[in-house]
C-alpha cells in the first residue's frame, strides 16, 4: 500500500492520489482553489491542519487526533465519497470548515466505539447520497443550513448522539434538524423575540413516548435540550410520513405535546389540521420549556366542547344573563363539587359556577361514556379551567352524544 506520511508544509495544485494519507502533528496541508486531492485508503491526523479552498475526496475513514484539522479559512469541499461504510474516529473534533459533503451511499458515521468525540460542521453540511449517523456523538451545525436532505439523506441519531444548533431570539428564523432514524424526521424551531437564544440538541426516537396508552399517536419522538435551562419561547414544527401514524390517529385533528416524564404527563397544544400530502407536519407554539416532543390527536389535546346554556336559579331578566354572586362573594370551590377532583388555582373571573358535563351514549341514553368538570360563565358559555370559551374533553373517540349537563342546585337537562 501507498502510504504518505507529512510532517512539513505542502501546497497542491495539481491532484495528486493517496492509498492513505498520514499527517503528523504540525503539518499544514494547503489545497488551492481549483485543486482537487484524492485520498482512497484513509486520512490520519496527529494534530495536522488542512487548510482547503480546493476540493478533498476521502474514500476511507477519518482519523483525527489532538487539534482541530481544517483551518477556519477553509471554503472548499471535504468529501465523503467511499463506496463502502466509512467512520470519522480519533479522540477530537474535526471542526469541518468550508463545504462537508456525504456522497456515500453505504452511509459516513462517528465511530460507535469509545474512541470517538463529538463533531461540529462550521459550514455547510451538504447531502448527495446516504446519511450520517452520529451512534453516542453529538454534532453542531452552524447557522447555515444543511442542503439536500430528504428520505434517504439526513443525520440518523440512533444512539443517544443529538444534532445541536443554534436557535435565535428573533421570532423569524426557522432552525431545521435535519435528523432522522429509520426514517426522516425532522424538527424546526423558531425562538420568540421575547426569548433567549440558546443551542437546542435534538434526536428522534423510533416510538412514542414510553408511557402512551393508545394509539391515537405518532410512533415517533423528538427529544429536546436546551444549552441554558429556561428562556425558551418555541414554536416547533414535526415531520412524519403516513406509516408512522398509529391506527387511532386522526391527522385531521392533530396537535404537539410535551413530555418531561416518559408520557405520563402532557401539556398539549390545541388540536388542528396537520400539513402536507405525505410528509406531514404540526405546527405548535408557545412552549416554554423542552423535554420529548410528540404528536397526538384530538384524544390527548381535546376538543372544545361549545354549549350555551342557563342556570334558572342565577338568571337575571334585567340583564339577560346570570348573575355571579356565588363568585363574588368567595363561594365557589377551586375543586369541583361533584367528586371529580378538577381543580384550580383560581376561579375564573366570569364564573357563575362548577357544572358537570356527562356524555351519554348516542342511541342507550342510560349508558354513561364518560363525565367533566367545567365552568359557567355569566352569558352561558362553558368555560374550561383556565377560564377559555369551550369545555375540552379528552380521552373520547369523535362520535355523537348526547350532552347531560347538571348542576348541584339544578335538575339535570340532556
Amino acid at each position: 500500500m501507498k502510504k504518505q506520511i507529512l510532517a512539513v508544509i505542502l501546497l497542491f495544485t495539481v491532484f495528486p492520489g493517496f492509498a492513505q494519507l498520514i499527517m503528523e502533528s504540525g503539518a499544514n496541508i494547503i489545497v488551492e482553489t481549483g485543486s482537487s486531492v484524492i485520498v482512497t485508503g484513509g486520512i490520519k491526523s496527529d494534530g495536522a491542519t488542512f487548510d482547503n479552498s480546493g476540493t478533498i475526496e476521502n474514500q476511507g475513514d477519518l482519523v483525527n487526533n489532538t487539534s482541530v484539522l481544517f483551518a477556519s479559512s477553509s471554503t472548499g469541499t471535504f468529501k465523503f465519497n467511499g463506496t463502502t461504510a466509512q467512520e470519522i474516529t480519533g479522540n477530537h473534533d474535526a471542526g469541518f470548515y468550508g463545504v462537508t459533503e456525504i456522497d456515500n451511499s453505504a452511509g459516513v458515521s462517528v465511530t460507535s466505539t469509545t474512541t470517538g468525540a463529538d463533531q461540529t460542521v462550521n459550514g455547510e453540511l451538504k447531502f448527495t447520497n446516504g446519511t450520517l449517523t452520529l451512534n453516542e456523538f453529538n454534532l453542531t451545525i452552524g447557522s447555515t443550513d444543511p442542503t439536500g436532505t430528504g428520505s434517504a439523506t439526513y443525520v440518523v441519531t440512533n444512539g443517544t448522539g443529538a444534532v445541536k444548533r443554534d436557535v435565535p431570539a428573533d421570532g423569524s428564523t426557522d432552525v431545521t434538524f435535519p435528523v432522522g432514524n429509520s426514517a426522516y424526521n425532522p424538527l424546526t424551531l423558531q425562538n420568540s423575540s421575547s426569548a433567549t437564544t440558546d443551542t437546542y440538541g435534538v434526536r428522534v426516537v423510533d416510538n412514542e413516548p414510553a408511557n402512551a396508552s393508545t394509539d391515537h399517536m405518532v410512533d415517533r419522538s423528538w427529544e429536546v435540550t436546551e444549552g441554558t435551562s429556561g428562556g425558551s419561547d418555541l414554536t416547533v414544527t414535526a415531520q412524519w410520513i403516513g406509516t408512522e401514524e398509529l391506527n387511532g390517529f386522526n391527522r385531521d385533528n392533530s396537535a404537539i405535546g410535551l413530555t418531561t416524564d416518559a408520557g405520563t404527563n402532557y401539556t398539549w397544544s390545541e388540536t388542528g389540521a396537520a400539513v402536507g400530502t405525505d410528509p406531514y407536519t404540526k405546527t405548535n407554539s408557545s412552549f416554554t420549556s423542552v423535554g420529548t416532543f410528540a404528536v397526538g390527536d384530538y384524544y390527548y389535546s381535546g376538543k372544545r366542547l361549545d354549549l350555551k346554556f342557563f342556570l334558572a336559579g342565577a338568571y337575571n331578566t334585567t340583564n339577560s344573563n346570570m348573575d355571579k354572586t356565588l363568585n363574588t362573594s368567595g363561594l365557589i370551590p377551586t375543586t369541583d363539587p361533584y367528586g371529580m377532583s378538577t381543580t384550580v388555582s383560581s376561579v375564573p373571573t366570569d364564573a357563575v359556577d362548577w357544572v358537570k358535563v356527562i356524555l351519554r351514549d348516542q342511541t342507550t341514553p342510560a349508558t354513561k361514556i364518560d363525565s367533566f368538570a367545567f365552568f359557567v360563565d355569566i352569558n352561558g358559555n362553558l368555560l374550561d379551567t383556565l377560564g377559555n370559551q369551550g369545555g375540552k374533553i379528552y380521552g373520547v373517540s369523535l362520535d355523537q352524544y348526547n350532552i347531560e349537563v347538571y348542576h348541584r342546585n339544578h335538575l339535570s337537562v340532556m
